[in-house]
C-alpha cells in the first residue's frame, strides 16, 4: 500500500518503548493517519534546508533525523555537512543552489573569481579545480568573504575554452539547465557558489540497520557513520542501494512471529494536539513563520556553514533555541487540507531540531576535518582522528565522543588514483 502525499509526524510506541509504526499526516485532507507495523524503517532522506542555499528540494527537511531524535535515538557525525562547490546562482529564484555537476571541472572547467583569477592556485595548486569538494567549496566561499566574488556573491565556472560543440555533446543536461535561466554555459562563464548538498551525519545504527529502539530500522541519509567526514561522489547512491537492501532483508527476518505492538492512543492524541496548534490561532496572533525560517537559514549559513568558529557556534546554538521556542507560537492561516503554511511550520520544527544537533556537534569537534572547518582550530587533531561526535537530544541535550571501532580494516595513507568525476 502506497500512501501518496503523507508525511510522518511521530513514531508510535507501545508501553515497553517498542516502535509500532508512525502517525502520518495526509497532506491532501489534513487528517492524521495512524499506520501500525511490526517493523518501521526511517528512510526519508536528509535535507539541509536549514541553510540559505541548498541543492535539494525545499520539502527535504530532515524529518527522519528529527523523528528519531525526538524518540530518544542517538545521532553521530552531525557536524559533517557537505557543501557542493558549484551550485547555480539564479538571482531571486528558488533554483539557486541547483547543481552543476563536477564533470565540468573534471573535464577542465576553470573557476574564476570576480577579478578573473583562477583562485584555486591559492588553495590547492597541484589539483586546482579538481581538488576535493570541501576544499573547492570553502575556497569559493573565502573568495566571496574577502571581497573577490562575482556580482551576485559567487564565482564563475568557465568551460567555453573546451569548445561549444564538446560542452553541448558531453554536458547536455547542464547546458539545458543553464539555458533555462538565460545562461550560455557552452560559450561563456556562469555564476556558481557553494550549496548545502548532503548530510553525512544521522541516526546511529548497527551494520544491519537496526537502531537503539526495538522495531525501528534506518537507512540512507537518515543515518550516520557511512561516509566519515567527506563523502565521495557517487557514494550517496551506493549507500541507498546497499543499505536499502540490507534494511529490507533485516526487517523481513525481524517480523516473523512478531506480534503487532499495542501503541499508545494517548500519545497519538498528544501529537495531534501539538501539530494542530498553529491552525487554531486567530489572525494577528502568533509568530512570523517565514521570518523565523529565514533567520534560521541565515544563521546556519553564517555561523554553522562552510567556515565555523566557537564563538559563532555558541551564538547559533542560543539563537536556534530561541527560534525553536518562538516557532511553537506560529500561526498557519487556513484550514488543514493542503495547507502549505502548515507544512512549512512542520518543516521548521524538523529544521530547528536538526540544526541544533549540527551546531552542538560542530562546537564539540575542536579541529578541522573533511567538511567540518573551524577557523579557530584550522588543523586536524591527532587526538580526534579516531573518534566521532555523538548527540542525544531527549530527554535532555547531551554531547560526547566515542572511539571508532575498527573490525576489519585500519585506515592507511591514500594512494593516487585516476580522477573520476560524478554528480551525486
Amino acid at each position: 500500500l502506497a500512501l501518496e502525499e503523507h508525511r510522518a509526524v511521530e513514531l508510535l510506541r507501545d508501553e515497553s518503548g517498542r516502535v509500532g509504526g508512525a502517525l502520518l499526516l495526509d497532506i491532501r485532507r489534513g487528517a492524521a493517519v495512524a499506520v501500525k507495523s511490526r517493523a518501521t524503517l526511517l528512510a526519508m532522506g536528509g535535507g539541509p534546508t536549514m541553510y540559505r542555499v541548498v541543492a535539494c528540494s525545499a520539502d527535504k527537511s530532515s524529518d527522519g533525523i528529527a523523528l528519531g531524535v525526538r524518540a530518544g535515538l542517538r545521532v553521530r557525525d552531525m557536524e559533517m555537512v557537505q557543501f557542493h562547490p558549484t551550485g547555480l546562482i539564479v538571482p531571486n529564484s528558488l533554483m539557486t543552489g541547483a547543481l552543476l555537476e563536477e564533470g565540468l571541472r573534471g573535464a577542465g572547467g576553470r573557476l574564476l573569481n570576480g577579478r578573473g583569477e583562477r583562485f584555486m592556485e591559492r588553495y590547492d595548486p597541484a589539483r586546482m579545480e579538481r581538488s576535493t569538494r570541501d576544499l573547492v567549496a570553502r575556497a569559493s566561499f573565502t573568495e566571496v568573504l574577502e571581497g573577490r566574488g562575482t556580482p551576485n556573491g559567487g564565482v564563475w565556472i568557465d568551460v567555453a575554452h573546451l569548445g561549444a560543440e564538446t560542452v553541448e555533446r558531453h554536458f547536455k543536461g547542464m547546458v539545458k539547465r543553464c539555458r533555462d535561466f538565460g545562461f550560455d554555459l557552452a560559450h561563456g562563464p556562469v555564476e556558481v557558489g557553494p550549496t548545502a548538498h548532503f548530510m553525512m551525519g544521522g541516526i546511529v545504527t548497527d551494520p544491519t540497520c537496526r537502531t537503539d529502539l526495538e522495531g525501528l530500522f534506518a537507512a540512507g541519509e537518515d543515518t550516520g557513520g557511512v561516509h566519515g567526514a567527506n563523502r565521495l561522489g557517487g557514494n550517496g547512491v551506493a549507500e541507498s542501494t546497499v543499505f536499502g537492501g540490507i534494511a529490507g532483508d533485516t526487517m523481513a527476518d525481524w517480523v516473523v512471529s512478531r506480534p503487532l505492538p499495542r501503541v499508545s492512543r494517548s500519545a497519538m492524541e498528544g501529537t495531534a494536539r501539538r501539530i494542530l496548534a498553529p491552525l487554531g490561532r486567530s489572525p494577528g496572533e502568533g509568530e512570523d513563520l517565514y521570518g523565523l525560517q529565514s533567520r534560521l537559514r541565515d544563521l546556519m549559513w553564517e555561523h554553522v556553514g562552510l567556515i565555523r568558529t566557537g564563538a559563532g557556534l555558541k551564538t547559533a546554538i542560543a539563537e536556534i533555541e530561541e527560534i525553536s521556542r518562538r516557532a511553537e507560537r506560529c500561526r498557519a492561516p487556513g484550514g488543514p487540507a493542503y495547507n502549505l503554511a502548515w507544512q512549512d511550520w512542520l518543516n521548521l520544527n524538523s529544521q530547528t531540531a536538526t540544526a541544533r544537533l549540527i551546531a552542538r556537534s560542530a562546537l564539540e569537534r575542536a579541529e578541522s576535518r573533511g567538511s567540518h572547518f573551524r577557523r579557530d582550530f584550522p588543523q586536524a587533531s591527532a587526538e580526534l582522528y579516531n573518534v566521532y561526535v555523538a548527540v542525544a537530544d531527549a530527554p535532555t541535550p547531551n554531547v560526547w565522543t566515542e572511539p571508532v571501532r575498527l573490525t576489519r580494516l585500519a585506515p592507511s595513507a591514500a594512494r593516487p588514483a585516476a580522477t573520476v568525476e560524478v554528480g551525486d
